[in-house]
């Protein structure tokens, strides 16, 4: 392969996987968007995860709205305000208005820990938001551990209140986003196949719509998305 059309390959993969994350995240950023638009002026925010797409969509109400953002990760490469784990993290009595956890948990080594340091550090009434897969490909290798049913999720939860969980797409989406994130599977064959993967997907995303309405379940999902109150 000539590095010219290696790099030409690389760019229109990069588009393909940009229309990708459209199918694996819909559902996933306007929860985000609603949620992260209730965060009052002059909240405290922990944000679990520093970076990404999801990071800059809450700067951006941080800026708009006047709160104040501090991210925790494990990775310093990151450059989270906070380098340290949040499943041992000592916050030395600080504590936040609104806790968020979007698309981290299943990369969480201990999660019932986790979260019983984020309700330790939760103000009274103060409001986690989060979201978590459960029929979704294995991501961020190899720090990919768990996945989670809403059963699951209430469980980890079960010391919080006023818990929301709902799916984030249909069952017939999710089928189309297993096929569409092959993508981001590494070997050539996967990589050269999957773009059609992802067109089809587009070309039949009307019969999905249709179907998943004929057929209403909640038997699959990519994930849920979580509110729950201290």
């Amino acid at each position: 392969m000539s590095p010219l059309w290696g790099q030409e390959w690389y760019c229109v993969r990069g588009k393909f996987v940009k229309l990708s994350k459209l199918l694996s995240r819909k559902g996933l950023y306007p929860f985000l968007e609603q949620q992260f638009g209730k965060i009052p002026a002059g909240a405290k925010v922990l944000n679990i995860g520093a970076g990404g797409d999801i990071g800059k969509t809450l700067m951006r109400h941080a800026a708009q709205q006047q709160f104040q953002v501090v991210a925790l990760d494990i990775d310093a490469q990151r450059r989270p305000d906070i380098v340290g784990d949040i499943c041992a993290y000592d916050f030395k009595g600080q504590q936040f208005d609104t806790i968020v956890m979007a698309e981290i948990l299943e990369h969480i080594h201990s999660p019932h820990l986790a979260l019983e340091n984020v309700h330790r550090v939760l103000k009274d009434s103060g409001r986690l938001i989060l979201t978590a897969p459960f029929i979704f490909p294995i991501h961020d290798r190899p720090y990919d551990y768990y996945r989670y049913t809403r059963y699951g999720l209430e469980y980890l939860l079960r010391h919080f209140h006023d818990i929301s969980i709902k799916e984030r797409n249909t069952w017939a989406e999710a089928i189309d986003v297993l096929s569409a994130r092959l993508i981001m599977d590494k070997n050539w064959p996967a990589r050269i196949l999957a773009p059609f993967l992802v067109l089809l997907a587009f070309i039949q995303w009307p019969i999905s719509f249709l179907i998943a309405r004929l057929v209403r379940t909640d038997f699959i999902t990519s994930g849920y998305v979580v509110t729950a109150r201290k």
